[in-house]
């Protein structure tokens, strides 16, 4: 007999990890289904996030989760530096997933790895999910499969955020100034479209990496490396990876009859920032929960599925604003990054790049002749 279940979740990220777990909390059969050997942090991420990110995912920060904790530092394209002195966690983002669907395995899921999900197709009421070795029912399915989902392309769903690509370095043998700060670069010269970062896992090891736009990510990672030669010049690279970062804001559409689309492979990503495991993790929880109580009222249409996006509202407008934001920053030339950099506190940085109160910080702006054309009054 086919295997039948009540909820299977496609993909083991940040998002697909929670909806597994939330479902199952829920008391209906879950499958988490992950194509790689090991649930783990496959794609390229500098794994750095607020305090009230474990506090969402229902994570200890324990040892062995939280490396350590970090304040943040933001550049512009002269080396004008503003501090950010809230803290937040430099995390073991694969350790982080991990206990998540350690939690997910207690309240019941079932967990599949190198199983690739290969086509999600409609039978009467469920849905067949055909993988590289079964066939699964399902009265739902999340896909939580990244941003070139198959879950989506299965369903029809053609929209896809606009992307940026990114490419990582995990670096040893650093000669790191600062270990107790991440930091962020922008400019056009240095990251067009996009920033570099060096987040330090110790004072010897760190994530070095860069997202742009309109060129080759990996040719402005390694004259970034060059520029901190002093800092990274002897350093080897011990891991590489590239992957792109959906950064246009989230989909129109994702949720259908009785399935629901998550993490990257929605567009929950904060635009300006390219971060995503705290929406992701928020988007799964939400989306599980709505599964399970679809599938025990015995109603997995679209209408009922849409609770989701009450669930989510608080996360989608924060991605709208962002990509707002983004899309004003994305104009200025490195002389008005600058400028603003002398302008702004850590507060404005926060709320222009979390798509939170940017009305607020417009308002600061509207008095300087360049940036309020030019930044508040689109934020506005």
């Amino acid at each position: 007999m086919m295997n039948e279940y009540d909820v299977v979740v496609v993909g083991g990220g940040p998002a697909g990890v929670s909806a597994a777990k939330a479902a199952a909390m829920n008391n209906v059969s879950v499958l988490l289904l992950e194509k790689h050997p090991t649930i783990m942090a496959n794609k390229p991420c500098g794994e750095a996030c607020s305090k009230e990110t474990l506090v969402t995912a229902g994570v200890k920060p324990s040892p062995r989760i939280v490396m350590h904790e970090a304040y943040a530092l933001v550049y512009s394209p002269s080396m004008i530096e503003v501090k950010i002195p809230q803290i937040g966690y430099n995390i073991n983002k694969s350790f982080f997933i991990q206990e998540i669907a350690a939690q997910a395995a207690e309240y019941g899921a079932d967990i599949h790895v190198r199983e690739e999900v290969t086509g999600v197709v409609r039978e009467n009421s469920k849905l067949l999910v055909k993988t590289n070795r079964d066939t699964y029912k399902a009265k739902v399915v999340i896909g939580a499969d990244g941003y070139n989902s198959t879950v989506a392309r299965s369903l029809g769903v053609t929209e896809r955020p606009e992307p940026i690509p990114t490419v990582q370095y995990i670096m040893a043998n650093c000669r790191l100034k600062n270990s107790d700060a991440v930091r962020f670069y922008l400019g056009n010269k240095i990251a067009p479209g996009g920033y570099a970062w060096i987040f330090p896992r110790t004072e010897k090891l760190a994530e070095v990496g860069i997202g742009v736009r309109g060129a080759v990510a990996k040719d402005y990672l390694d004259a970034f490396v060059k520029l901190f030669s002093d800092e990274l010049g002897n350093a080897k690279i011990i891991d590489y990876r590239g992957a792109p970062v959906p950064i246009g804001g989230a989909v129109s559409e994702s949720v259908f009859d009785g399935a629901m689309l998550i993490g990257d492979a929605a567009g929950h990503v904060i635009p300006l920032t390219g971060a995503g495991i705290h929406s992701s993790v928020s988007a799964g929880l939400a989306a599980g929960k709505v599964a399970a109580n679809a599938v025990q009222e015995g109603d997995t249409s679209k209408r009922r599925l849409s609770e989701f996006y009450k669930l989510y509202e608080p996360w989608l407008n924060r991605i709208k604003k962002s990509l707002r934001a983004m899309r004003a920053v994305e104009k200025l030339t490195d002389e008005e990054l600058d400028t603003l950099a002398k302008i702004f506190q850590a507060d404005d940085i926060l709320d222009l790049a979390n798509g939170m109160d940017i009305g607020r910080v417009a308002k600061k702006l509207l008095s300087h002749p360049v940036l309020a054309v030019k930044l508040a009054r689109q934020l506005l």
